[in-house]
């Protein structure tokens, strides 16, 4: 989630942490006897530190899941809505589509139709009389009419309109056989279906954001309740390491300017958190 920023846990202490201090009034060590410890080494190299960062990032893990779950349910509402406006559109041109579509089959048709010929010409009786009796007299016939010019055919009719395919708005040509409509239609009961997918839009839409805002509030819940469980762990192994090591009071590495006599607890205590379990 953008608005989650995963805070590596127990990385860095959350505040008033920095300095771990302990002191033990009960203590049977000297009076003044100081040990340290570096708690960043502690946070670092402890096993439970991984394992309390894993259970995180599982948990982020999980809000992640179920965030991309809503926002896939509003991804799908949108394209429905997407598909519905085109189905508007298109109802909107359908009675005009279909009238055209069988002006054009009509004129097909018509032009498909094969013209009628003509009946072919006989020459009237008076000249065939004519024609014989010059020859009986031995005259010379006469050349017969020259013959009607057959006329040129005509030019090649344009390729009728596709009738299988419709032009959707921003779509293109879409076959037939592919486009169905997911409502209806008439043009009211569209627009009553694409209401509904608005309304439903918006509540998807104002549920993520809620969910957002709730889950980031969650994780930070979840990761501060972490840090006080293992700081308190942490604490009480080293409550009992520094009984046992008589030390009066047990300080962070990085608050000592100087000392001389200082004892390291860091190394006995990762120890200790390791061998109890803790």
């Amino acid at each position: 989630m953008k608005k989650i920023i995963f805070l590596a846990l127990l990385a860095a202490l959350p505040p008033g942490a920095g300095a771990l201090e302990l002191l033990l009034e009960d203590n049977r060590g000297e009076s003044g006897t100081i040990g340290y410890v570096d708690i960043d080494k502690v946070f670092k190299e402890y096993s439970g530190t991984s394992g309390a960062r894993d259970q995180f990032i599982a948990e982020i893990k999980k809000k992640e899941s179920e965030a991309a779950a809503l926002k896939t349910g509003i991804y799908t509402l949108k394209a429905e809505l997407d598909k519905l406006r085109q189905e508007r559109e298109f109802a909107l041109t359908l009675p005009s589509l279909m009238e055209t579509r069988k002006s054009v089959a009509d004129a097909a048709a018509a032009a498909a139709e094969p013209p009628a010929q003509p009946a072919a010409q006989q020459p009237p009786p008076d000249a065939q009389v004519s024609t014989a009796a010059a020859q009986q007299a031995g005259a010379a016939p006469q050349a017969p009419a020259p013959a009607a010019q057959v006329p040129a055919p005509a030019p090649a009719a344009a390729p009728a309109r596709r009738l299988d395919t419709i032009d959707l708005p921003g779509v293109g040509a879409v076959p037939l056989p592919n486009f169905k409509f997911s409502v209806s239609t008439s043009v009211p009961e569209i627009d009553a279906a694409i209401a509904k997918k608005e309304s439903d839009l918006k509540q998807s839409e104002d549920y993520l954001r809620v969910f957002q805002r709730q889950a980031e509030r969650e994780l930070l819940d979840y990761e501060s309740r972490k840090n006080e469980a293992l700081l308190g762990k942490i604490y009480v192994a080293l409550k009992e390491l520094a009984q046992k090591e008589e030390v009066s009071v047990v300080v962070d590495k990085r608050n000592i300017l100087f000392g001389q006599s200082a004892v390291d607890l860091t190394d006995k205590l990762l120890e200790k958190l390791e061998d109890n379990g803790l």
